[in-house]
Formats: C-alpha cells, sequence, structure tokens
C-alpha cells in the first residue's frame, strides 16, 4: 500500500475544525468509561534520561508484557 503525503494549506479543514487535548487521566477515565482497559502503561524514562535509557527501559516493559522482541537496539538478534 502506497501514501502520499501533501502538506496542508491555510484552509484545509484541519486548521478550521477545533481539536482539544486532554491530560493523560483524562483519557484513562473515558477508556473506562467506555469499558476499555489498558494494556499497559508503564514510565520508560523521564526527561534526565538518555534516549538510550528509555530504549532499554521500552524492551524490558514490552518482553514484561509478553512481547517477542527480535533484535535489540543495534540490530542483532538477542
Amino acid at each position: 500500500m502506497k501514501y502520499k503525503i501533501n502538506k496542508a494549506k491555510k484552509d484545509d479543514p484541519i486548521y478550521k475544525k477545533e481539536f482539544t487535548i486532554s491530560s493523560i487521566k483524562d483519557y484513562f477515565q473515558s477508556k473506562k468509561d467506555r469499558g476499555l482497559k489498558p494494556l499497559f502503561f508503564e514510565k520508560i524514562g523521564d526527561k534526565n534520561s538518555t534516549r538510550d535509557e528509555k530504549l532499554q527501559n521500552l524492551f524490558r516493559v514490552l518482553k514484561e508484557n509478553g512481547w517477542k522482541i527480535k533484535g535489540g537496539p543495534n540490530g542483532k538478534d538477542n
């Protein structure tokens, strides 16, 4: 499948319609209200964490939640 991406123009509908950004608490509450449950939501780092630390924490969290990871951060199989 191919996708064609065009730059939005000033009169594009995306600029005419309003949208809101809700907090993460509101997001989870709306999911709960609709009977849905997030699979997992865990912190992988903060603003002081390096990119590599966040990546390692992401791998760890995904593995703990049953994901199988092919390749590591260097692209080699684990």
